[in-house]
Order: C-alpha cells, then sequence, then structure tokens
C-alpha cells in the first residue's frame, strides 16, 4: 500500500474518531437534558417514554464504545501494514468497508434519536 493511501486511511480515522467525539458529546447533552426534566415536575405517564429515551442514549454509548475499539482495532494494522504487507492490505479492506458502513448507520440512528428526543420535549413538556 502506497504511503499517499496510508495517509489518506489514517486521515479517515482521524474524522471518524472527532465524529464519534461529537456523537459523544451530544449523546451528554441529551442526557443531561434528560436529567433536568427528571428534577422538574412533568407528567408522570411520560415517564415511560422518558425511560425508553434514556435506554436509548445508553445504547448510543455503546455503540461508539464499539466503533471506537473498531477504528483502534483499524489503527494498528495500518501501523503494521507500513512494515508488513498482503493479507493485511485484505484485513484493512474488509476493515474499511464494515466501519464505513457502521458509521454511516450510527450517524443516522443518532440524528434520527436526536430529532426524536427534541420532538417529543417540544409537543409533551409543558
Amino acid at each position: 500500500m502506497s504511503q499517499l493511501k496510508l495517509k489518506q486511511l489514517q486521515h479517515e480515522s482521524d474524522t471518524w474518531k472527532r465524529s464519534l467525539g461529537f456523537m459523544m458529546d451530544e449523546n451528554v447533552q441529551l442526557k443531561n437534558r434528560l436529567a433536568e426534566i427528571l428534577r422538574t415536575e412533568f407528567d408522570e405517564n411520560l415517564l415511560e417514554d422518558i425511560e425508553n429515551f434514556q435506554t436509548n442514549f445508553i445504547r448510543e454509548d455503546e455503540m461508539v464504545s464499539l466503533l471506537k475499539a473498531d477504528i483502534a482495532k483499524l489503527d494498528k494494522l495500518l501501523v503494521r501494514e507500513v512494515f508488513e504487507d498482503g493479507q493485511i492490505v485484505e484485513n484493512i479492506n474488509q476493515m474499511l468497508r464494515e466501519i464505513r458502513r457502521n458509521i454511516s448507520i450510527a450517524e443516522s440512528q443518532f440524528g434520527k434519536l436526536k430529532l426524536e428526543f427534541n420532538s417529543y420535549l417540544l409537543e409533551n413538556l409543558q
């Protein structure tokens, strides 16, 4: 694999890390908002929905952690590729496809969750 291609892969990996970091930060803000709502007077009938959102926020954290672990594995392979060749290139290509797909899914799901949460709050809080 050429040095230019390796550098591009490292850049893409860094971009994913920033994106996941942003998702984690946003998720913290959403959980803080949820805690703020629970500290105020709110309709007890909404508690089940609030708990569902909390569960979804926790799942997002788990998904981001798994993706970060996958990216860390890829980063290790990229370092190894500098010294080795052959099968590692195929492993890198397979990991790239999986991570790209999973990052896309995670970003889409998280965006949808944020919209649903904010819309829900607007419709149900007084």
